[in-house]
């Protein structure tokens, strides 16, 4: 080989070697992008267990939408926290007592006690604090305690209305379960006892004249649902609606109506017992509490052409499909805040016109536990071991 060849076969060389660096040092880019890709998308709240490339491109648009928490509280994480909003007030409870804070995270009022799993049950005008399987019950106006009861039985529920009258399911050895109404001074106004049926909710109606159980029964193969009206100067009820197969352990009220849900059924009836219409569902995921217009429903339906899709439903108060579109994720929790409401995943919160227009999102590291909307844009969000103020609406 002369010295020609030599230089030519050298410079070949060097060139394949040249290109060789030059394509190993771009997989190593390329590697290292997608590692760093991989953990914004995990930090940012990303569910891996479907990942699609098209959904992770999608997922990083929209996190131009999305908010950051303006201020936050930080509480106990051992599973002993409730959280609600009451009136302009943050509640969080706890087995110690419970503290009122402003939206800024700052803390207005604190009362102790001792309880063994305590919940928050409320209306726009009063609050009560259970302890479900004791026997305790605290009731609220803004932050003045009006009145305590320890109760003769266990407590299994309870409901506020807007009348100051607090309704209270019961259990005890002699019957299957109980309905105590107490009055805005604490004093028992009636008293339903149960010995065949399981009572799983209650409520007051007619400005506390009646009230609404909601009973399981076990009369046939498979546990159906009572509802009965019944009025507190009476022995029986003056309504009864009964659904066979069907649990529907949640009442909600509807402007002059009231609704009773459960895993595949949601009923709606007016305050004197009547039915006027009831959807059946695959599966009802959650329903939008205390929404005067519409029923606001997360869960499997059938569509027009048959097949079965997760999908958010806006039905009007005959029943009617107003708005219907796909869910982002596994919707657990709806919150409504004039035309707009928030839909709760897991890990994210996302902010929805009622015609499913989506304006925003907000991710979170930990499980979101609840979430309420405080104006058109702001939110609550209840998740880990805080409580944040955030902005969604990022458009």
């Amino acid at each position: 080989m002369n010295d020609s060849e030599l230089k030519s076969s050298a410079s070949g060389v060097e060139k394949s070697s040249s290109a060789m660096g030059v394509a190993v040092s771009l997989l190593l880019i390329i590697a290292v992008s997608i590692v760093a890709f991989t953990v914004y998308l995990k930090n940012a709240g990303y569910d891996f267990s479907s990942l699609q490339p098209k959904d992770a491109i999608n997922f990083i648009k929209n996190k131009k939408a999305e908010a950051r928490a303006e201020s936050e509280i930080s509480f106990s994480q051992d599973g002993s926290v409730d959280c609600k909003i009451y009136k302009n007030y943050i509640i969080a409870i706890s087995k110690d007592g419970i503290k009122w804070y402003d939206k800024k995270g700052a803390m207005l009022q604190e009362n102790a006690f001792t309880l063994t799993r305590p919940v928050i049950r409320l209306s726009d005008k009063y609050m009560a604090v259970a302890d479900i399987s004791g026997r305790d019950i605290y009731f609220y106006k803004d932050k003045t305690l009006l009145w305590s009861k320890k109760l003769d039985n266990q407590i299994i529920n309870a409901s506020v209305s807007n009348d100051g009258i607090c309704t209270v399911v019961t259990q005890s050895k002699e019957y299957k379960s109980s309905v105590q109404v107490i009055d805005i001074n604490g004093a028992d106004k009636y008293t339903k006892l149960c010995a065949e049926d399981i009572v799983i909710d209650a409520k007051t109606i007619h400005e506390g004249q009646d009230v609404l159980i909601s009973k399981v029964v076990t009369s046939s193969i498979k546990a159906g649902t009572q509802l009965e009206f019944n009025n507190i100067y009476e022995e029986k009820p003056f309504s009864t609606i009964n659904t066979a197969e069907s649990i529907l352990p949640i009442l909600i009220s509807s402007g002059d109506n009231e609704i009773a849900a459960g895993q595949n059924l949601i009923l709606y009836m007016d305050k004197q017992g009547k039915e006027l219409w009831r959807k059946n569902a695959d599966s009802i995921f959650c329903v939008a509490p205390n929404v005067e217009k519409y029923v606001i429903l997360a869960g499997k339906f059938e569509n027009a052409s048959g097949a079965t899709k997760q999908e958010i439903l806006v039905l009007n108060t005959k029943g009617e499909e107003i708005y219907r579109f796909d869910q982002p994720e596994n919707v657990t929790g709806i919150h409504l805040y004039g035309d707009r409401m928030v839909l709760r995943t897991k890990k994210s919160v996302y902010l929805y016109t009622l015609k499913g227009k989506r304006l925003g999102q907000y991710s979170s590291l930990n499980e979101i536990k609840d979430v309420y909307l405080v104006s058109k844009s702001e939110a609550v969000v209840i998740s880990g071991g805080t409580i944040s103020l955030v902005d969604i609406d990022g458009l």
